[in-house]
């Protein structure tokens, strides 16, 4: 019996606290005790919290990812509000800037999210993608930036290639959405009304960001904020409330297969198991949506946290070993990082017993750490020394590391369930 058909043992319901209210913590909790809210605190006692970065700007977006193959483990990357990037890996027990050379010396606009990802396999490594603005900031209007880092075939430095839009771009992901195509590519979307598709080459030391869209359909309505692969393409998180998804047809060409309107701006997206999605809002909600019988993500909805300030954070991951189940991770406005343990169970009616037995998911929740401020990011990595970790940013201008409790003696894990 795989781990998702198991019957979650019953587990105590751990307390919310938020970073701006002084509740109680619930069992298993470390109490926040006198500290004040500048600093950033483990709000449970099976988890761990390290600060890698401190800055005096709003961190966007955060990203784990092999930039190092010389060292193990991954590296983390971060965008900020005056269109930074900087990267960091493990040094001891702390961590050091990765230098990623004059490729990233001149800011752009602001850039507001980023993902690492394998998109020139004759590089060493993965490739760091980030999107924001061409110039000024996320609210001041005009084009948008893609900004591609690629390590040197020899590994003796970066360098970048850029594609403008017409406007910001806020939502990217990478997969192989053409199989025709050899390698991963990107998918870059915002408020231009059209996802685009991308393909990243390196000849000799010259970095290519080539547009493959003209031959797919890629409109939507609403503007995209998040991105996700999907199985047969990929699914885009929108500010109307729109879910969209696009999958191939015939010939390899993408098209839109069907929108499921969710009723609040949507914010980030990310796979599930069993090819449905996890996305979450600004009215708090973060909820998995699973696919119906002719295939499209109609199906089940199923509700696992509900906060009452903006969720900035949709993460799948298996973050406790110990716990039957996956796991499921959100971050917010509250400043608060979430971790909500699921299982799928069957479910049969008291009133019809007769009736066959279907299944649904059921959630058991704790709070982890909270940050200062807001947050505006979560996200995974795999870190030398601390095993799966949950890599997190914001308002604050820190880029901070939770991490199970004793996590340091644990086996290196994946970061997929």
């Amino acid at each position: 019996m795989d781990r998702l058909s198991r019957l979650l043992l019953p587990t105590p319901l751990l307390l919310a606290v938020t970073a701006c209210q002084g509740t109680l913590p619930g069992p298993g909790e470390a109490t926040t005790g006198p500290e004040p809210l500048s600093i950033p605190a483990v709000l449970n006692a099976g988890w761990e919290l390290s600060t890698v970065f401190r800055g005096d700007t709003r961190i966007n977006g955060v990203a784990c990812g092999e930039l190092d193959p010389d060292t193990p483990g991954d590296e983390i990357v971060a965008v900020d509000q005056r269109g930074a990037v900087r990267a960091f890996r493990r040094s001891g027990d702390g961590f050091e800037p990765l230098d990623l050379g004059p490729a990233v010396s001149r800011n752009m606009g602001e850039l507001v999210q980023v993902i690492c990802a394998d998109v020139v396999p004759s590089a060493p490594g993965d490739e760091i993608i980030a999107v924001g603005m061409l110039e000024g900031g996320e609210d001041d209007g005009g084009r948008g930036l893609v900004r591609v880092f690629s390590r040197s075939p020899m590994g003796d430095g970066w360098s970048e290639a850029r594609l403008v839009t017409p406007a910001l771009v806020h939502a990217v992901t990478a997969g192989d959405v053409d199989p025709q195509r050899p390698g991963q590519e990107v998918v870059v979307a915002g408020y231009f009304g059209s996802a685009r598709l991308l393909g990243v080459s390196l000849a000799g030391e010259e970095l290519t960001v080539e547009d493959l869209s003209s031959v797919h359909d890629l409109g939507h309505e609403g503007n995209a904020k998040g991105a996700c692969p999907t199985a047969g393409g990929f699914a885009l998180a929108c500010d109307d409330g729109g879910l969209v998804e696009f999958i191939r047809g015939e010939g390899g060409t993408l098209s839109p297969y069907g929108r499921r309107d969710l009723g609040a701006t949507l914010a980030r997206i990310a796979p599930f198991p069993g090819d449905g999605v996890v996305v979450c809002d600004n009215g708090g909600m973060l909820r998995v949506i699973e696919r119906n019988g002719d295939g499209q993500l109609k199906g089940a909805l199923t509700v696992l946290e509900r906060a009452d300030n903006r969720l900035r954070g949709a993460v799948v991951a298996d973050l406790v070993p110990g716990d039957d189940g996956v796991e499921v991770a959100t971050a917010g406005y509250d400043g608060v990082i979430r971790v909500v343990t699921l299982e799928r169970v069957e479910i049969r009616s008291m009133d019809h017993p007769d009736r066959a037995a279907r299944t649904g998911l059921i959630s058991s929740k704790r709070s982890v750490a909270r940050d200062s401020a807001k947050l505006h990011h979560l996200t995974t990595g795999v870190i030398d020394g601390l095993g799966l970790c949950l890599v997190s940013c914001g308002y604050s201008g820190s880029v901070l590391v939770v991490h199970r409790t004793g996590a340091r003696r644990d086996p290196m894990t994946s970061r997929q369930p």
